[in-house]
């Protein structure tokens, strides 16, 4: 648990400063273009969020893949018993964010043709399984989650701790990569609007996937869903930058 509370610090500290820093250390062409940027922002959060907690803690600790969510089970039960869990909790996110969400308004106006809708929405969903959905998912809810739910014997504490958690690891990237682009956030927002405001939000879905977390284990819908989650309020950045 003290390893698992330094890793959290650790990347707290990395959430706030360390992307600028490697992107300081990489070739400029690649941060000028959105193509590259893409994969070297993914590169970044599957060493941080997935490799390194694999490498430390199946190290150190004898912990299997596993341990950590990976189970040919929850495959096989994504066509059967867990199948409505991924279509419901898809639905609703999927939703709210269309009918509620500013970032799908120009979805809902119609300001994408039929072939960026066929093309764009399926490409994006794949793209954020990995980029959002497996990093996230594998993190917070199959390593720390878990963790947490056995070291207080309370499965409850688990999803309310990994749910504060998840909204203030959002908070660095509402400050320092995203300004002025977040819904009701404001064109330069101090630490503690992004702090109350990272709650306040994210933190009710950390809720929501916590839960479905305890109750089906299975990483591969959590996966999906949070993709289903992200699609609308990534997909215009996505068509942006790949021309589609």
């Amino acid at each position: 648990m003290l390893a698992l509370l330094a890793y959290v610090l650790a990347l707290s500290v990395y959430l706030a400063f360390g992307p600028q820093a490697i992107d300081s250390w990489l070739p400029q062409d690649w941060i000028a273009s959105d193509r590259i940027r893409f994969f070297v922002t993914l590169g970044k959060k599957l060493l941080v969020f997935v490799v390194l907690p694999l490498v430390i803690f199946g190290l150190a600790w004898r912990y299997s893949v596993r341990d950590f969510g990976f189970q040919k089970a929850g495959l096989s039960e994504l066509c059967r018993t867990h199948l409505p869990v991924v279509l419901v909790g898809s639905g609703v996110v999927m939703g709210f964010n269309y009918f509620l969400g500013g970032a799908a308004a120009p979805v809902r106006e119609g300001k994408f043709s039929g072939g960026q809708l066929l093309i764009g929405l399926p490409l994006c969903f794949i793209w954020l399984t990995i980029e959002a959905g497996l990093v996230e998912e594998f993190f917070f809810r199959a390593f720390l989650q878990t963790r947490l739910s056995a070291w207080f014997r309370s499965e409850i504490t688990g999803v309310v701790l990994m749910a504060l958690i998840f909204g203030l690891a959002h908070a660095p990237g509402f400050i320092f990569r995203h300004p002025g682009t977040v819904e009701g956030l404001g064109a330069s927002p101090t630490a503690l609007d992004a702090i109350t405001y990272s709650i306040a939000t994210l933190a009710v879905s950390g809720v929501f996937l916590g839960v479905i977390w305890v109750r089906t284990r299975n990483l591969f819908a959590l996966i999906l869903i949070h993709a289903a989650g992200d699609l609308f309020p990534n997909f215009s950045d996505f068509v942006k930058t790949w021309a589609l």
